[in-house]
Formats: C-alpha cells, sequence, structure tokens
C-alpha cells in the first residue's frame, strides 16, 4: 500500500496535478507520523492495515471538517 502511494505521488508530481500532490503528501505524513510513534513504543513500521485505518479516520476528519464550515456558512 505503502508503495502505491508513493507512486501515485510520483505520477501526480510528473502530471503536474497540485491538488492530488498534497493530498498524497498528508497522508504520506500521516503514514510517517505513525511510523515514527510505533518506532519509539518499539513496535513494528506501520502495516496496510493501520495505513487503511489511517486513511478512513483522515476521510472521517475531513468529512466532519466539511459539515462544520457548511453549517458556519464558510464554504470558502
Amino acid at each position: 500500500m505503502r508503495d502505491a502511494i508513493q507512486t501515485a505521488l510520483k505520477a501526480a508530481q510528473k502530471s503536474g496535478d497540485k491538488c492530488r500532490v498534497s493530498t498524497l503528501r498528508l497522508i504520506c505524513a500521516a503514514i510517517k507520523d505513525r511510523d515514527i510513534a510505533n518506532r519509539t513504543a518499539g513496535k513494528d513500521p506501520v502495516s496496510a492495515d493501520e495505513i487503511n485505518e489511517i486513511l478512513v479516520k483522515m476521510v472521517k476528519q475531513r468529512k466532519e471538517a466539511a459539515v462544520i464550515y457548511e453549517e458556519a456558512n464558510r464554504l470558502e
């Protein structure tokens, strides 16, 4: 899963898709943060299942933020 994300990031950079590049960089950063947390706790690097959990959490956060902004009439 990690390799697929890195490959997608490289492809997005080559194509010049700024939105996709920024999104994939956020995902990579979240995965690296979890890797660091696991390393300091003496655990193994992030597995594919944990990557899926990270992605689900990120989607949930974005959806909740979108709802909050819509309720506050701040659609920008």
